[in-house]
């Protein structure tokens, strides 16, 4: 345990958790990895309760049909002047972010028996997640959606570059009902845990908002991310997907 690697190891998996405040009461989400068990602390865990957007292909029908099968239309854009009406409920399944790499499954996380919300998996490649019980993206309020910075095996995780996205950036969330939620960048803050804000960052917006959230300030003493980075964008277009 106190070999070169493992030290490696932990440094660059150690991470932290943020206390979070959201509609309906005080919710901590832990974004931590940690190297070592016994350490039980931010503590990754699959979804608990599971949607239409995760739920496993049935696999192809067949009941005879009396015809041939017909796929529904895609929904139409979406008016600018209706945008800051918000489009209709519906879970997000991808996340894609390309001027920082991201291009990304979404899954839906809920909260552990301990009120803490559950994260996405730590391993590389692991998807995004949005908080189930925020708003969907596109509709009125602020959907919240994490990524780790890290992984489990390397320091670079879906959201290392979060902190690099500037005003103007455009971020695209694919929506189960086959429509693209298309929001611009409106600024980039990165907090100090022990000043977070979380009332600015958590309270619903008026309009259709969305929240990218991940840990940065790496501290190799403690082997911990000290601040969090939030990236506020609002919605700006919508096509079908």
């Amino acid at each position: 345990m106190e070999s070169r690697n493992s030290s490696r190891r932990g440094r660059l998996i150690a991470s932290a958790a943020a206390a979070l405040l959201l509609a309906g009461g005080i919710t901590t989400i832990g974004l931590g990895l940690h190297a070592e068990p016994p350490v039980s602390v931010g503590t990754i865990a699959a979804p608990s309760t599971p949607s239409a957007a995760a739920s496993p292909d049935p696999g192809p029908n067949t009941t005879p049909s009396a015809g041939p099968a017909t796929t529904p239309a895609p929904p139409a854009a979406v008016p600018p002047a209706a945008l800051d009406a918000g489009l209709p409920a519906s879970v997000p399944v991808r996340l894609e972010v390309p001027t920082i790499g991201v291009d990304a499954a979404v899954i839906p996380l809920g909260k552990q028996a301990n009120g803490e919300v559950q994260t996405p998996s730590g391993e590389p490649g692991s998807p995004a997640g949005w908080y189930q019980d925020s708003s969907t993206p596109g509709q009125t309020g602020s959907a919240v959606i994490l990524g780790h910075v890290n992984s489990t095996t390397s320091d670079i995780g879906l959201f290392y570059r979060l902190h690099e996205l500037s005003a103007g950036q455009t971020i695209t969330v694919t929506r189960a009902d086959h429509t693209a939620a298309v929001f611009t960048v409106d600024r980039v803050d990165v907090y100090h845990k022990s000043t977070f804000p979380t009332v600015k960052v958590y309270q619903n917006a008026d309009r259709p908002e969305v929240r990218l959230i991940t840990c940065g300030g790496y501290d190799p003493a403690t082997r911990e991310y000290l601040d969090n980075t939030v990236v506020y964008a609002h919605l700006t277009s919508s096509h079908p997907a």
